[in-house]
């Protein structure tokens, strides 16, 4: 497989897909991964991937990812080094909560330890600058304290010597050469002051000398410097052993988090290059959905390849003009087979299925050996004789000009020859010819089929199953400028029923390029329905969601009415009896009460109120409204009646407007209706929707 990888562009395509990791060893991660047979280890990966897909961004970033070795014996590591593994301790913990709470990748949280009580030592000992802590051990810390003390003595031990000697400093500012606190005097009177010349300044002019009573505070800070380094020293050493003897969890943990960065630039892959995760089929079968090569995707738009090969046909020759997409189909097919084998996804549709094949062969190009002084024909057939050799039933076999670069007629004969003995041991094979002696054999026999890369007008570079293609030579150089002399001499030596054959086939593929687009316009006008009808229905629910909101707030009104309304009769009943008022009288009283509210039911409701008519109107809370009412055929007084009670429901519904379908007949119902609502307290306006929504047959009540 290693050499149709190279031919096909596996490495290039490793290389776009590795851009897309965070970390040096995500990269390193995907150019290393290498074509396989189908296993249970490749079905795993891409179930991982699957879950990638999907939870993209709730993954932590993995830029600070390296690979680093063990600290060796007796090597001491850095502040900065081991702040670095606390950094990577931290990001495995971040990493395993992230995916935990996700629930995905549980295979590889298993493998995350984020050590807590190693990184909390760290932590404790090195500052977010990777330096030191002075409090990083209760010796250093005291060490720190000691060496404040000193420097204090010295700084109030050179004020003094300073203002002692003011006239002879060349500078009144405190520094230090040679790691030793000094002060500038001027160089003619450095005899003036006792004590030691530590260094000179470039001009000479200055003597930085260090008096006398500050020798031994110098010393004293010398030695408490050693001291202080010393301990660091003795600090790093333990936090080395500590590191030392949990690296191989450290470095389990850098591979396990390498792996997912992998596997999130491979999701990003899919992303930017619309893949899917193929299926993966035992048998040895190829079904292409929309497959595209993600090579060319990177330069042009690419026209997508659907292609199915089964148990049934297994031999596919693909005929059709020079330029016409002929070699960039074997490629794209060889491309998608091995990188689904590589672990990465393809630039297909989702159900694309790939089989499993043993070996995969490909004679692609012109691969012959100069140093070997082979001609082309040559190099052909020593690479075809390795692959009759050894292709069985589960080999697919990529073969480009099958029969060319000799004598047509021989060439015919002896890919023909090759075509049988591949089927007879059930290869998979897709082979690319110009040959029309092999495009008349494959359609008599069964188990092989034609195909044509499509020419219409010049070519379009997709593929026709079922049907061959026509080379167009004469068409491609015309084209390409030949002289018209040129061309149409050419023409006038080709037999004549070849030029009817290939326009005939021009023909049948324009009306095919025909009835695609518009399949696909169907696709298209589909989509947008489906769309459109999920929109509406989900407008329906939440109006249905609002309607049942309204109408349960308006229940409960109605019973906190109820209640109140009760409450207010017998507060006034108790007034009338404790003045004395006749049994007879407080009885009247509270039935004529009684008898003004609403009835109460269990299982539903009812408001009566008066609508300034002779009679009351009820109306059943729980019922639902619909958005819209028909009077269509009805008469006048029928008509209103229904909108009448129709008006009411609405308004106890609370609908902002409605819908009234009345037709438009001779217009006399709609006239009554809109004079009716025109005067009707309920309705604030009327108006008339669009021709598309019902128009002049529709009348809309805000209310």
């Amino acid at each position: 497989m290693k050499k149709i990888a190279q031919t096909v562009g596996l490495t290039r395509l490793k290389e776009i897909v590795a851009e897309y990791a965070d970390s040096n060893p995500g990269k390193l991660r995907i150019l290393s991964l290498q074509p396989t047979k189908v296993n249970h280890t490749t079905k795993h990966i891409f179930k991982q991937l699957s879950q990638v897909l999907d939870n993209q961004d709730v993954i932590p970033e993995f830029a600070i990812l390296e690979n680093r070795g063990a600290p060796g014996i007796g090597n001491i590591l850095s502040a900065s080094e081991l702040l670095y593994f606390s950094k990577i301790l931290n990001l495995t913990g971040e990493t395993r909560t992230a995916l935990e709470e996700n629930k995905i990748l549980e295979g590889l949280v298993l493998n995350l330890d984020a050590l807590p009580e190693l990184n909390e030592e760290i932590l404790r000992v090195i500052d977010e600058d990777g330096e030191i802590k002075n409090d990083a051990s209760p010796v250093l810390k005291s060490l720190y304290r000691e060496r404040a003390k000193i420097q204090t003595t010295i700084d109030n031990t050179l004020k003094n010597i300073m203002q002692e000697h003011n006239d002879i400093l060349q500078d009144d500012v405190i520094t230090k050469r040679l790691d030793r606190t000094v002060i500038p005097i001027k160089y003619d009177r450095k005899g003036e002051i006792g004590g030691a010349v530590v260094n000179l300044s470039r001009t000479g002019n200055t003597a930085f000398i260090e008096p006398v009573e500050l020798l031994p505070l110098n010393n004293q800070l010398r030695e408490n410097t050693i001291d202080i380094e010393e301990e660091k020293k003795r600090i790093l050493k333990a936090l080395t052993d500590r590191t030392r003897e949990q690296f191989d969890v450290i470095a389990g943990n850098i591979g396990t988090l390498t792996e997912i960065d992998s596997l999130r630039a491979r999701a990003r892959y899919a992303r930017d290059f619309k893949c899917s995760i193929p299926l993966f089929s035992e048998k040895s079968i190829l079904n292409l959905k929309q497959c595209r090569h993600p090579l060319l995707m990177k330069e042009r738009k690419v026209v997508p390849l659907d292609m199915e090969l089964d148990e049934k046909d297994r031999i596919l020759i693909v005929s059709g003009p020079n330029a016409g997409g002929k070699t960039v189909l074997l490629k794209t097919i060889g491309l998608t087979v091995l990188s689904a084998y590589a672990g990465l996804p393809t630039p297909t549709l989702e159900g694309t299925i790939i089989g499993t094949f043993k070996d995969i062969y490909g004679i692609i190009e012109d691969e012959q050996s100069i140093e070997e002084n082979l001609s082309s024909f040559s190099s052909y057939m020593i690479r075809l004789k390795k692959i009759l050799e050894e292709a069985e039933d589960d080999s697919l076999i990529l073969c480009d000009e099958l029969g060319g670069n000799t004598d047509p007629e021989e060439g015919a004969a002896l890919a023909i020859s090759v075509l049988d003995a591949l089927r007879m041991r059930g290869s998979l094979v897709v082979a690319t010819t110009h040959l029309g002696t092999l495009k008349f054999y494959v359609a008599e026999h069964e188990g092989m089929q034609n195909g044509a890369m499509e020419y219409v007008d010049g070519p379009t570079y997709h593929l026709q199953l079922g049907i061959p293609g026509g080379s167009r030579a004469i068409a491609v150089a015309e084209s390409l400028g030949l002289p018209k002399q040129v061309i149409e001499k050419a023409k006038g030596f080709l037999d004549t029923s070849i030029l009817k054959a290939e326009d005939l086939i021009e023909e049948l593929s324009r009306r095919n390029k025909k009835i695609r687009q518009h399949e696909k316009e169907i696709q298209e006008l589909k989509l947008r329905l489906d769309k459109l009808t999920r929109e509406y229905n989900e407008k329906i629910k939440n109006i249905k969601s609002e309607e049942k909101k309204i109408i349960g707030e308006a229940k409960e009104s109605a019973k906190e009415i109820v209640k109140n309304a009760r409450s207010t009769v017998e507060t006034v009943i108790k007034e009338i009896k404790e003045r004395n008022a006749s049994r007879e009288s407080i009885k009247q009283y509270k039935n004529t009460f009684e008898s003004m509210l609403p009835e109460e039911k269990e299982e539903k409701e009812r408001l009566i109120y008066p609508k300034g008519s002779s009679f009351p109107i009820n109306f059943d809370v729980d019922m639902e409204i619909p958005l819209e009412i028909s009077v269509r055929g009805m008469t006048k007084v029928e008509a209103w009646d229904k909108i009448d009670e129709y008006l009411d429901r609405a308004v106890l519904a609370g609908y902002e407007s409605v819908r009234i379908l009345h037709g438009k007949g001779s217009w006399i119902l709609r006239n009554t209706i809109h004079d009716r609502l025109k005067k009707d307290s309920r309705v604030k306006s009327i108006s008339i929707p669009p021709r598309s929504e019902g128009g002049a047959g529709v009348t809309i009540a805000k209310l």
